[in-house]
């Protein structure tokens, strides 16, 4: 059977799972265990492999864990759930743990899944109660709830310490492998909107829009969404997050559409506003669009090595603020794993960072909103515009559209 997952060589993987130990220790002051909890079958179906299991083994096993125990060696255990045999032929055989997932993923040791339990009483029992593992209070997601869970088991007993704020440091700096990744999502994303786009006038609801993105978005090698398309006609594309996409299309109206494909793991995160006709002609809408395009124009000049988030903010805003706006969001946040990768927000910019750039105005009231969002690599001198081939201009907008 083939092995799933692995977007990056897998002394990447083993280099992560060493330096977790030395910051966890650094942290804590203690060897202390991480366990990492991989999504179960319904999730990953759904959805994707939890970020955090993935970044550091790469594993796309549904039911899977990873115990990093510096009080024992071998120290990284990659615990496998071979499955129902009787179930091979409904869901499929699953990586056992034997020799060639060990090999495959560059672990001291496999085991089944059943001796996960066994395995955490032994470590706690070594490191004096002490157990690590990833809780984040916003967006929380699978490790969070895993974290949760494993609360409410080992009880009072156990000190269970979050690890993400010791690591979530190792995931904002970016090496070439997750840049290029990087770019082959953006690359997915600008041949859906290149493709979807000149659609666009004839189609009659935002559900059809939603839809024929998605479907080019994962047509490539079927891969997961880096979130659920926003698709916001008129008065809907005011509300940020909005759910729905459910609702017609009103014929020359705005249109905002955020959405992103991804590509071993990694995000695209883009939001394009757009007149559903396909031409800039509603002045007031213009006036707005070319104000909230100087505020990307000056997030990007500015995006630097140095710079801070709020410093950030401060600049590319002005001119929103100036024309009497409100802010309602920040400029930027980390891209990676999660489309809102975890990480200090006050921390400086520094290369290999992606974070995104995306200045925004929300008029309910008269009927749009407007985005423009890019994805940005920091580099040793400036930025890199990863998203620069997908047109925000009026004319590169208008030109895209034309069928």
């Amino acid at each position: 059977m083939p092995i799933r997952g692995l977007a990056l060589p897998v002394a990447t993987y083993r280099r992560r799972r060493r330096e977790a130990l030395k910051r966890l220790h650094a942290a804590f002051g203690e060897r202390v265990p991480l366990l990492l909890i991989g999504n179960d079958e319904t999730a990953l179906r759904r959805d994707r492999q939890d970020p955090w299991f993935d970044y550091f083994c790469g594993c796309a096993e549904p039911e899977a864990a990873l115990l990093l125990d510096p009080t024992r060696s071998p120290h990284d255990t990659l615990f496998l759930d071979p499955g129902d045999p009787s179930r091979v032929i409904w869901d499929g055989a699953r990586l056992g743990p034997d020799e060639k997932a060990r090999r495959a993923h560059g672990v001291d040791a496999v085991a089944n899944h059943k001796r996960l339990d066994d395995a955490v009483a032994l470590a706690l029992h070594r490191s004096g109660g002490l157990l690590a593992m990833c809780h984040r209070a916003r967006e929380p997601g699978g490790q969070a709830a895993a974290f949760e869970r494993w609360k409410a088991k080992l009880g009072s007993r156990v000190t269970l310490l979050n690890a993400e704020d010791p690591l979530a440091a190792m995931r904002l700096i970016k090496d070439a492998d997750e840049v290029a990744w990087h770019r082959k999502a953006i690359a997915l994303t600008a041949a859906g909107l290149k493709t979807v786009l000149p659609q666009i006038p004839t189609l009659t609801n935002e559900a059809e829009v939603a839809a024929l993105l998605t479907m080019h978005y994962r047509k490539a090698a079927y891969g997961p969404l880096a979130f659920p398309p926003i698709v916001g006609s008129a008065a809907n594309g005011a509300t940020l997050h909005y759910p729905f996409n459910d609702q017609p299309l009103q014929r020359g109206k705005p249109l905002l559409i955020d959405s992103g494909a991804t590509a071993g793991g990694y995000c695209a995160d883009v939001t394009r506003t757009l007149p559903q006709h396909g031409r800039f002609d509603d002045k007031r809408f213009r006036e707005v669009y070319e104000i909230v395009l100087q505020a990307n124009a000056l997030g990007r000049k500015h995006a630097k090595p140095g710079i801070t988030f709020e410093e950030l903010n401060k600049l590319a805003w002005a001119p929103i603020i100036a024309a009497g706006f409100t802010k309602h969001h920040g400029l930027s946040h980390h891209i990676g794993l999660d489309v809102h990768d975890p990480g200090d927000r006050s921390l400086p910019l520094a290369p290999g960072m992606i974070i995104s750039n995306e200045p925004g105005v929300y008029l309910p009231d008269e009927g749009f909103g407007i985005r423009i969002e890019d994805d940005l690599l920091i580099t040793r001198d400036g930025c890199e515009e990863l998203t620069r081939a997908i047109p925000k201009d009026v004319r590169g907008v208008e030109s895209w559209m034309k069928r």
